[in-house]
């Protein structure tokens, strides 16, 4: 076992590496997508207005799922405490954001105080999607971030920044208040200097809130990955150096919220 990261396999969970008992995750929890869609139509794609738009089947479609694995276990018993909190967590966001309201400013709450159960229990919960974004790009597993996740570990590695969606905005300027979810994929930004990664960043949307959450990476563990996770760290400097070439907007940057 590494001391920052273990090299990704396709069959262990993304959170504790057991082989046993495997399950699928959903990238977007299908409670929240039968809250936003109800019985509706849903389409899936990137709203580009380039890429091809396909028909979701419902909350349980596979194309909801991530293609990480994860056990049993973790998916049920050591996860389901954070999975719960953050549906009351993401209630009280809404409800700030609909009336205008700074929706960070839930953490005002005596609940959500810095180091309480409920407070790590929202963060635990963005813990577990970026573990499975990292696993869904085959990147090797974060060890610190996975601990977190299942309550292994109490020291929170993960920051959160909420705010309205952007995308959501454009279409709500047009359409009105619509339907709409999203997650960001993941992020990886790389040094200028070291050309190492520092950072996995992720998002997701639900109606018109969108939360952007990431891990930092130590210098020490961008070498780790340069030195002992090559080939991770190749696709990451590919990337990197194609981002060099065609850099993206700010509008873009906005938009995958970096």
């Amino acid at each position: 076992m590494g001391i920052f990261f273990e090299s990704y396999q396709s069959e262990v969970c993304c959170l504790c590496g057991s082989g046993e008992s495997l399950t699928g995750e959903h990238k977007i929890k299908a409670s929240a997508i039968r809250k936003i869609f109800g019985r509706e139509s849903m389409v899936i794609g990137t709203f580009d207005g380039q890429s091809i738009i396909r028909s979701a089947q419902g909350p349980k479609s596979e194309a909801f799922h991530f293609s990480a694995r994860m056990c049993a276990m973790c998916n049920s018993a050591r996860t389901q405490a954070a999975d719960r909190e953050f549906d009351k967590f993401h209630k009280l966001v809404s409800e700030r954001v609909s009336e205008g309201e700074d929706p960070e400013s839930v953490f005002d709450l005596a609940q959500y105080t810095v180091g309480a159960e409920a407070y790590l229990n929202v963060f635990r919960y963005f813990s577990k999607l970026l573990c499975c974004h990292v696993a869904e790009s085959s990147a090797p597993r974060p060890l610190d971030v996975c601990r977190f996740a299942i309550g292994a570990a109490n020291r929170n590695v993960v920051w959160l920044s909420i705010d309205v969606d952007p995308t959501y905005q454009d279409h709500r300027e047009i359409h009105g208040e619509h339907k709409y979810a999203a997650h960001g994929g993941l992020v990886i930004p790389v040094d200028a200097r070291t050309e190492n990664p520092t950072s996995f960043r992720s998002s997701i949307t639900l109606g018109a809130v969108r939360y952007r959450f990431w891990t930092k990476l130590m210098p020490i563990s961008g070498l780790a990955l340069r030195l002992f996770h090559r080939a991770f760290w190749d696709e990451c400097h590919k990337a990197y150096q194609e981002a060099l070439d065609n850099p993206l907007s700010d509008e873009q940057r906005n938009r995958l919220g970096i």
